[in-house]
């Protein structure tokens, strides 16, 4: 399948890649990647697509989302593996989800990344995979001959996995299991390239000697395979596990050795796991190759030995996955996307100035999620642009349905300002459906923390060129506030609920809402007063100046009948 290695940035695409993501920002990126390692690149848009596409015709490297509707990932890549020439598999997911990415290496995958893509991470986890297939490769005809690694002279990886496997079965009960920890030779991608494959191997076996002196008669010492070794320590427990490790990656990463003719250091990797009573041999590899993945992805130790509190991580991150599901199925279905709509009224007229949309997301039952856990998520992996949209798009549509043809403030994440697609979109789609941008009004979160105000400046700018207007929310809790307010052109403040909710009775925020209303009046802005619960409420904000109140007092938000 593959000639040796990664493919230089300048050499013809000699190698094919598929790149499976139901997200158009990710299939974009990992294609722009691939193509910069020299691959032939195609796409598809989910997993069905990308079955049809690998049943037609070979392609050497899949880099695939885990998470997809319909066929995910992991079925994509089980149902490749009776191919003939079954692609090589990499796994991509928007968190850092443990059980899919463990769940994937179980199924043949030769490696997982985390989104946001990154270049470098990219790189050398395709190259870490081609060693690691060629390698395998190279031992399968041998293995049934030698347990041996030709190069090094250790076991390999298949017969490390029998005798780990025989040794836990013996272990009598109460004693300890022993614990298995691998090592991975940083940087051996780029000896190869500097100094030559040659090199690359001399590394290699001085990395075996190493390690051949730090091991007991009683261990096990393996290339697990391309640069990475795996050591069984025998009947030790927790604490001379940390003592063991530490020895091992200060010995390694301090002995010199000439490569070319230049003295140079090796720096290492490792991650372990202390096995226990009952526990599969598998179980305790996958942990060590969780905790190794944690030393890669926590940078600078880069050494973690696993531990309960892991098992907490990994739940979160499943947590984690399944909100996200829940948002990605959402955005896929949009019976599971409900738009409320909350009134905010003129404090002295007592009427409806406009809606303010409010989403609601639904499980596959029908009822209401967290919505705002569900977009937290969004946020955090990378989904908050898509839902921006079909938000915007929801609203849109209902305008025609709203009381009294009112107008409408729609929420936007601050991650999306500086999207010019973004923009583009909202104009396209006023224009569509012939909103009048007058109606509308974008609501910008004050805490979203805008990283790049000329950003934030141009975004408003433009569309409020549209006709539309713009209110700043959740304003006074963050320490930008008077910042954004001189430098941004917004047409309406929102007072942060939490100095309203008991303005009757607080002295400190009665004071707070004065200074707010003057600054405003300064700057030509409207107030509107979030979270207004009662009518003394209602009445204090008015003689206050403040031009419009929100709360439960006016009503709740609800969907259009």
């Amino acid at each position: 399948m593959f000639d040796g290695s990664v493919p230089d940035d300048n050499d013809s695409p000699a190698k094919t890649a598929l790149v499976v993501d139901d997200g158009p920002v990710e299939r974009l990126a990992g294609k722009a990647m691939l193509e910069k390692l020299g691959f032939a690149v195609a796409t598809a848009t989910s997993g069905e697509e990308a079955l049809q596409l690998l049943n037609g015709q070979a392609v050497d490297l899949v880099l695939c989302d885990i998470s997809m509707p319909g066929m995910s990932g992991l079925a994509l890549l089980e149902a490749t593996r009776a191919h003939a020439r079954p692609p090589l598999f990499i796994m991509s997911t928007s968190h850092d989800d443990a059980e899919s990415a463990l769940a994937s290496m179980r199924s043949g995958a030769y490696g997982y990344l985390t989104k946001p893509l990154r270049f470098d991470s990219l790189r050398l986890t395709v190259a870490d995979a081609i060693a690691k297939y060629r390698a395998e490769q190279s031992h399968l005809a041998p293995q049934a001959e030698t347990p041996r690694d030709a190069l090094t002279g250790l076991i390999n990886r298949h017969e490390f996995t029998r005798v780990l496997t025989e040794r836990m079965q013996n272990t009598q009960p109460g004693a300890p299991c022993g614990a298995v920890l691998f090592v991975k030779i940083s940087g051996l991608n780029h000896i190869n390239h500097s100094y030559g494959r040659a090199e690359g191997n001399k590394a290699l076996q001085a990395s075996a000697r190493i390690l051949s002196g730090l091991v007991r008669q009683d261990d096990l010492l393996a290339r697990f395979g391309g640069d990475l070794f795996a050591i069984h320590f025998n009947g030790i427990d927790e604490k001379q596990m940390e003592v063991r490790t530490a020895s091992v990656v200060e010995t390694i990463e301090g002995t010199k050795m000439a490569l070319a003719g230049d003295a140079f250091s090796l720096t290492v990797v490792a991650g372990g796991a202390c096995g226990q009573t009952g526990m599969e041999p598998e179980e305790l590899l996958n942990r060590a190759d969780f905790a190794l993945h944690l030393a890669r992805d926590r940078g600078r130790k880069r050494v973690h030995i696993y531990s309960e509190a892991d098992e907490v991580h990994k739940r979160e991150l499943s947590r984690q996955l399944n909100l996200l599901a829940q948002a990605r199925a959402a955005l896929h279905d949009p019976k599971r996307m409900a738009m409320h709509y909350q009134p905010i009224n003129d404090l002295v007229t007592g009427k409806v100035s406009h809606y303010e949309a409010l989403l609601r997301l639904l499980d596959e039952h029908g009822k209401p999620c967290n919505t705002g856990e569900l977009i937290k998520v969004c946020e955090v992996f990378g989904l908050i642009g898509q839902m921006d949209r079909a938000v915007v798009k929801a609203t849109l549509l209902d305008m025609t349905r709203l009381p009294g043809n009112a107008n409408v403030a729609i929420n936007l994440s601050g991650q999306s300002i500086g999207d010019p697609d973004l923009l583009q979109f909202i104009e396209t789609e006023m224009n569509a459906l012939k909103v009048d941008p007058a109606r509308v009004i974008f609501e910008l979160t004050e805490t979203a923390a805008f990283h790049n105000v000329d950003e934030v400046r141009q975004f408003v700018r433009h569309i409020k060129s549209l006709g539309c207007r713009f209110a700043l929310d959740d304003f006074g809790v963050g320490f930008s506030s008077f910042y954004y307010i001189r430098e941004l052109d917004f047409d309406y403040l929102k007072l942060d609920g939490s100095f309203i909710a008991k303005l009757p009775h607080s002295p400190n925020d009665q004071v707070f809402v004065r200074a707010m209303v003057e600054i405003s009046r300064v700057f030509g802005l409207a107030v509107i007063a979030e979270w207004v619960e009662d009518h003394a409420t209602a009445v204090m904000l008015r003689d206050f100046g403040v031009a419009f109140g929100q709360g439960y007092h006016f009503g709740k938000p609800a969907p259009l009948t």
